[in-house]
């Protein structure tokens, strides 16, 4: 094992070793997002999934702000990231490695189809006149009158 291998696998050890000396399990403001709602999902008590997210949602307040004060900027993030998925296109992928303690950056455009879904979705919202499926318009009547004078008679 030459030098720089045996440098970056010591260099991993100590930061796993760290990483879990430093994690409390019970300590939900240690965890991600994702761990969280794993969290959630496996207990059954709602008073503790209630403290829980009480507990986490102190730990990762300035997210919470960040969020509620920004909500038109994630309203268009997310409203951009639908019609990108509505109408498909490229995008570009990165993928790193390491390989002798060398780091190692393919980069690869991926081509993404459009998604039918999210192409219903936003059509219906966007321009729900004509593309729902309970189209609310003026309902057009025909004037009858001449055809019943016709069957009936005059009933004057």
């Amino acid at each position: 094992m030459n030098p720089v291998e045996k440098n970056s696998i010591n260099a991993l050890a100590e930061a796993i070793k760290s990483a879990e000396e430093n994690q409390d399990d019970n300590e939900i403001g240690s965890q991600t997002a994702a761990d969280l709602i794993n969290a959630l999902l496996s207990e059954p008590d709602k008073k503790v999934r209630s403290k829980m997210i009480k507990e986490f949602s102190e730990r990762h307040e300035d997210v919470a702000k960040f969020l509620a004060d920004h909500a038109d900027l994630i309203n268009a993030e997310v409203e951009a990231a639908l019609i990108g998925a509505a109408v498909g296109g490229t995008h570009t992928e990165k993928e790193v490695s390491y390989k002798g303690g060398r780091k190692s950056v393919k980069t690869k455009r991926v081509k993404a189809l459009p998604n039918v879904t999210a192409l219903q979705f936003l059509l219906k919202n966007r321009l729900p006149g004509k593309y729902s499926d309970k189209p609310v318009g003026d309902t057009e009547i025909e004037d009858v009158s001449g055809i019943e004078e016709e069957l009936y008679g005059d009933n004057s």
